[in-house]
């Protein structure tokens, strides 16, 4: 069980940067993003079909980054080109949309991963330290590491920057910050670039484990909403703290036969509990203000 735990925690980890790249859209650019783990997928396919040619994966990776990067810049591109005055639900309709699409892209360049056609490196895949039985690989710390990273930092840059109180003008009052001389279009391309390219490496991160199937890898966008609501797509601490205890959760019930071929349910019930014990809170705030 303590080896499914600390498989786990290598998910959590990657888990939580895929929430914390669907609060970061939402934030800064008012967008529940359906499309990011498509798209990321997309880079992720790009890299190892570069490895398999034979590329260095040092070099591969970077380029896989880049094109995930250019292809959610160019969707970030057209939403505030067209969309940009809508209201949210129609933007994340859209995103739905751009999903359906890509997946079925996806799955028609690179098919599934049934035949073993494409095989995911895996380089942090070596032992860091053991705990008693329990040997802890490299991905555990990369993967936590890396979260918290991204948490910490981006928790600096919106409130201790200027560029910061930027992004957050754009989110809050779009037409307001382009008044007052902020590049509103060119700031929110770049926040889906780099969403983009955060998604790509963190799909890498976790593909091995996962099997590296396109249709598997995209439909990660259920677990990564499930963790942004952790948060109420707002708070990044929640965010991150709801990724690890999925991945826990998920490593929990691969170790228990009975349930283990349900352990792909574990997000979409984290959804219906979270929306549950919201609608109550607003019924008991309701009652109490009368």
């Amino acid at each position: 069980m303590v080896n499914s735990v600390i498989a786990g925690l290598t998910s959590g980890g990657g888990y939580a940067l895929l929430g914390l790249c669907v609060v970061l859209t939402y934030r800064l650019v008012a967008v529940v993003n359906f499309a990011m783990t498509a798209v990321g997928a997309m880079g992720a396919f790009v890299m190892v079909s570069l490895t398999d040619d034979g590329m260095s994966l040092w070099l591969a990776l970077p380029i896989g980054a880049l094109s995930a990067a250019l292809l959610s810049g160019l969707l970030g591109a057209a939403l505030v080109r067209w969309f940009a005055g809508h209201r949210e639900r129609t933007k994340a309709a859209v995103t739905v949309a751009l999903f359906v699409a890509l997946s079925a892209i996806g799955l028609r360049l690179f098919g599934s991963n049934s035949t073993g056609a494409h095989q995911f490196p895996n380089p942090f895949g070596d032992p860091v330290f053991t705990i008693g039985s329990v040997v802890v690989p490299q991905s555990v710390l990369v993967s936590l590491a890396f979260a918290v990273l991204i948490t910490l930092a981006v928790g600096l840059l919106l409130t201790r920057t200027r560029i910061g109180l930027k992004l957050q003008a754009l989110s809050e009052r779009p037409s307001t910050a382009e008044v007052v001389g902020i590049p509103a279009p060119r700031l929110a391309v770049g926040v889906w670039a780099g969403v983009g390219a955060i998604t790509m490496l963190v799909i890498v991160l976790v593909a091995p484990r996962l099997g590296g199937d396109f249709g598997a890898l995209s439909g990660l966008i259920s677990t990564a909403l499930a963790v942004a609501m952790v948060g109420a797509f707002r708070s990044l601490p929640l965010t991150l703290v709801g990724g690890l205890i999925l991945g826990c959760l998920e490593g929990l019930s691969s170790s228990v036969d009975s349930i283990q071929k349900y352990q792909g349910v574990v997000p979409f019930l984290v959804i219906l509990v979270l929306l549950w014990w919201r609608s109550r809170r607003e019924v008991w705030d309701t009652a109490h203000s009368r």
